[in-house]
């Protein structure tokens, strides 16, 4: 049936037809294959000619070299946070005694740290704590965002929000989180 229809083409038509075909074969595989190595390449060699501008100047290098130290420094304190190679007894006083810190900070009363053992979880050591701290919510929202980004990568694994039981405020709340901090294990 497909050969009969085929043979029913006038070859003029059939010639345009392949030819239409192989133009979008063309077409898509230069789409596809040949642009993004094409844009990849127009980028390293932008990427070459700032790099030879700047060995160039000396003092454009040095700030470049500083600029991307400074990156480097802020990205390692985003990953490990501040106690990044603190031995885990350090880490700990030191993770309290900020912990104190940041609830002064946000205007809350930490009541309570208790400190969890430390595990080895892969490639990385984790180390909990469970923290009761007293204050209005505002304020306990503001400490859970700042020790976020004070002390790098944590996870709240369990919390508990309740009414404190006190004559100060009516809104007041008293707070038990169990924080969880995950820093890079030593090899």
């Amino acid at each position: 049936m497909i050969r009969q229809q085929l043979l029913a083409i006038e070859p003029a038509s059939l010639k345009l037809i392949l030819f239409l075909l192989a133009a979008v074969l063309i077409a898509g595989s230069a789409l596809y294959l040949i642009k993004p190595q094409y844009l990849d390449f127009r980028d390293r060699r932008v990427a070459y000619e700032l790099l030879q501008n700047q060995i160039d100047d000396p003092i454009q290098l040095q700030q470049a070299i500083d600029q991307e130290r400074r990156q480097i420094t802020e990205l390692k304190l985003q990953l490990h946070g501040e106690a990044g190679n603190m031995p885990v007894n350090e880490m700990e006083s030191y993770l309290v005694g900020r912990l104190q810190e940041l609830a002064w900070d946000a205007g809350i009363e930490l009541v309570g740290v208790r400190p969890g053992t430390a595990k080895r979880i892969r490639e990385f050591e984790e180390i909990s704590f469970e923290v009761e701290v007293a204050g209005e919510y505002k304020n306990l929202y503001k400490w859970l965002d700042n020790i976020g980004n004070a002390l790098g990568f944590m996870l709240v694994t369990d919390y508990e929000i309740s009414p404190l039981n006190s004559k100060q405020t009516a809104t007041d709340l008293s707070m038990r989180v169990t924080i969880v901090f995950y820093r890079a294990a030593d090899k």
